[in-house]
């Protein structure tokens, strides 16, 4: 089966073509390197180092010829320094256009994309579903949701099959560690690492969902080959994480026993982003394997020589 993913090179896009390499899968890589790690691309795979944002449509005509399935996690990311906001619409809205119109040309099987929480631009206590009306906070999130309904605009017109998977807090190993927004789990791990203390935002109350990232890109599979399309599922666990109780599970991993660092409050401060999986798992069959503590070893494995 020929496979095409964009964003192949950053932290879920590498699970992912790993997975499908292994099942035998002819994949392409489409990535211009801005924050993917390129040379940690399985050598079975045919990259094409280029930026979505300047594919015409006979670019994409050509590399979706013969083409069987499309996963398009490219996009320029939420709080990534130097990102001006009419380059993230023309990555995530624009370049999503075009490969949209170009799939439905080549009659792919399915394209499968990665919206985000952000989505939805709540910030709880309720956890979210996919009924809730979306109010993107910022323009990331809107970006995402733009994607979503171009994507439906598509199908509706030309029968492209799709499935939108709104991704949660992701983590696990290949995380990324260098450039642009480190996440809380990459940065206490590393201070843990240095013998610093973990810092908090806070009173640390703030909750998120956590999925480790070999559950999510066995969501993203389901999502590609299930018989259901033009679907919007979470994929989350559903279960809230407090930063508080994160980080003293991600000591217990580490063995180190430092008291917190507290830093003022941010944004996040009273926050509680979560969301509902069971339409997921309804539709599609799935639900997290990985239990926290399970992930969070994992993780810090990978991070600590």
């Amino acid at each position: 089966m020929q496979t095409l993913v964009t964003g192949g090179a950053g932290f879920i896009g590498r699970r992912l073509v790993r997975y499908l390499t292994d099942m035998g899968h002819e994949v392409v890589v489409v990535d211009a390197g801005f924050t993917g790690r390129l040379a940690e691309l399985p050598s079975s795979c045919t990259l094409v180092e280029r930026d979505i944002a300047d594919l015409s449509d006979s670019d994409w005509d050509g590399l979706l010829d013969g083409c069987d399935l499309v996963f398009h996690l490219a996009a320029r990311k939420y709080r990534t320094p130097g990102v001006s906001a009419e380059q993230l619409l023309a990555t995530n809205v624009n370049a999503t256009w075009r490969l949209a119109g170009a799939a439905a040309r080549a009659r792919v099987q399915r394209v499968v994309f990665t919206s985000s929480l952000y989505a939805y631009g709540a910030l709880g206590p309720e956890v979210m579903t996919e009924s809730d009306v979306p109010l993107p906070r910022t323009l990331y999130g809107a970006s995402k949701l733009m994607g979503e309904h171009v994507l439906r605009t598509v199908g509706l017109e030309h029968g492209l099959a799709w499935n939108c998977a709104r991704l949660f807090f992701i983590y696990g190993p290949g995380q990324h560690a260098d450039g642009g927004y480190k996440s809380v789990i990459v940065t206490n791990f590393e201070r843990m690492a240095a013998g610093l203390a973990p810092t908090i935002c806070g009173d640390g109350e703030q909750s998120l969902d956590y999925v480790f990232v070999d559950d999510a890109v066995e969501a993203l599979w389901r999502l590609a080959c299930a018989e259901a399309t033009g679907q919007i599922v979470n994929v989350a666990s559903g279960v809230p994480r407090t930063i508080n109780a994160l980080t003293t599970t991600m000591q217990e991993v580490a063995g180190t026993g430092l008291d917190f660092e507290e830093l003022p409050a941010d944004w996040t401060a009273g926050t509680a982003r979560v969301g509902d999986p069971s339409r997921c798992h309804d539709i599609f069959g799935w639900a997290v394997t990985t239990n926290l503590p399970t992930g969070l070893a994992k993780t810090w494995e990978s991070l600590v020589p």
